[in-house]
């Protein structure tokens, strides 16, 4: 799992950072949070290509979090781009969708699909599930997960070996999960070679938000958090105003819902300098980065 960071400006871009997007690319595919203007273009520097796009999520109806739709519709047009795509967002993206059309003649000469964001679970993979919880804007506005599925415990080579399974082909079988059998017609299950299944990953992305420590059920455990931190500490009554978040906060989150990484993004253009950001952040939970258009954050396996 690879998150890429298209644009980590919050509101108005800036000559370093361009208006909200990340990429995740997993498994061979590529799936966007938030379309910010300037995406395409932020894609196209990191070269990462269009033919895997599969999904986009746009958590709500601002500009800065979907301007970048009708441009990116329009290059995968020319582009020749044929595999389906679907956007997931709030009720108004419908409704966007087809104003695009209506009033600018927007075609897609490819399957595009646009489906409703729901609370809780609501969208299922073979791998993986995306679940939603409403965060408390001026705008209907969704936090959104991707949680993987368990993955089989450990292989015990010496097990396997003192049950009579050869070397080979069957290994494989029974650290997928399936059972095998054995000349004979003996049958070895996995349960009886591997140990107890391990967590799939969990990737977090809120924004935006005013501070909410209700987040933390929905935060528990994620090996990556991307927060908002539009403002520092001295900020505190504006971001509750504009309904976002301090940096601090957004550390105070993670730290009470135990990640294991958090990266701050959706930065005020007012800070050239995010230091202040990540100091603060930093001295409440440690493991935190300020996210930089173009970063690229590699999402292990905690085990």
């Amino acid at each position: 799992m690879r998150i890429i960071f298209l644009g980590t400006s919050g509101g108005i871009p800036t000559p370093r950072r361009s208006l909200p997007s990340l990429c995740m690319i997993r498994d061979g595919e590529m799936i966007l949070f938030d379309c910010g203007e300037g995406t395409q273009m932020r894609l196209m520097r990191k070269a990462t290509g269009f033919a895997r796009l599969s999904k986009i999520f746009i958590t709500h109806i601002h500009g800065d979090h979907l301007a970048g739709l009708p441009g990116l519709i329009m290059t995968l047009n020319l582009l020749g781009h044929e595999s389906p795509i679907t956007i997931w967002g709030p009720p108004e993206i419908g409704p966007f969708m087809k104003s695009l059309e209506r009033d600018i003649k927007l075609r897609c000469n490819f399957p595009l699909q646009v489906k409703i964001i729901k609370p809780g679970v609501f969208h299922t993979e073979a791998d993986y599930h995306m679940e939603a919880v409403p965060l408390e804007h001026s705008a209907p506005c969704w936090g959104l997960a991707l949680q993987e599925k368990p993955r089989p415990g450990r292989f015990h080579l010496e097990r396997a070996m003192e049950l009579g399974v050869p070397e080979g082909p069957l290994f494989g079988q029974l650290q997928n999960g399936n059972p095998v059998t054995l000349d004979g017609g003996r049958q070895v299950s996995p349960a009886q070679v591997l140990g107890p299944a391990r967590a799939g990953r969990r990737f977090v992305y809120v924004t935006d938000t005013l501070y909410q420590p209700g987040l933390v059920s929905f935060c528990r455990g994620a090996d990556l958090l991307v927060h908002e931190a539009m403002f520092a500490q001295d900020m505190e009554q504006e971001a509750r105003e504009r309904k976002h978040c301090t940096a601090a906060q957004a550390a105070e989150l993670a730290r009470s819902a135990q990640v294991r990484r958090l990266a701050l993004t959706h930065i005020s253009a007012r800070y050239a300098d995010a230091s202040i950001l990540e100091a603060e952040a930093r001295a409440v939970f440690p493991h935190t980065v300020v996210a930089r258009d173009l970063m690229e954050i590699e999402v292990p396996y905690a085990d």
